[in-house]
């Protein structure tokens, strides 16, 4: 059985936002969500956070900004990016920084709760 991950969950994409929590939480792990980078940076400081899934492009700190502001704080922090967009610049950032991967966006629900599957073993 594996363990029940703190999911952290950024997205400016509300619905898209929500929607990842309930799939996370219907496999029983506990979701927290923010709505932008500066939410996602105060959510890590107040929760212990096992995993993360970062929108990359959001108003007022993207999600690569943001990653590198908990970076800061914590350089074990282990997140994900998701993305719509071409964002190779910014996505070269996040893996140089540690960054466990990249998924496109629309994002097959599978590939998440597998990536979840390999964190929580």
């Amino acid at each position: 059985m594996s363990k029940i991950l703190n999911i952290l969950v950024v997205d400016d994409d509300t619905e898209n936002a929500d929607a990842l929590a309930e799939l996370f939480a219907s496999e029983n792990h506990k979701v927290i969500v923010a709505y932008d980078g500066n939410e996602a940076v105060e959510a890590f400081k107040t929760n212990q956070v096992d995993l993360g899934f970062f929108d990359v492009m959001m108003p007022n700190k993207n999600g690569v900004e943001s990653f590198l502001e908990i970076r800061a704080l914590n350089p074990q922090a282990r997140i994900y990016f998701m993305t719509g967009y071409s964002a190779d610049v910014l996505l070269d950032k996040a893996r140089d920084n540690g960054a466990l991967g990249v998924f496109s966006k629309p994002t097959d629900p599978s590939k998440l709760l597998d990536a979840i599957d390999r964190e929580a073993a």
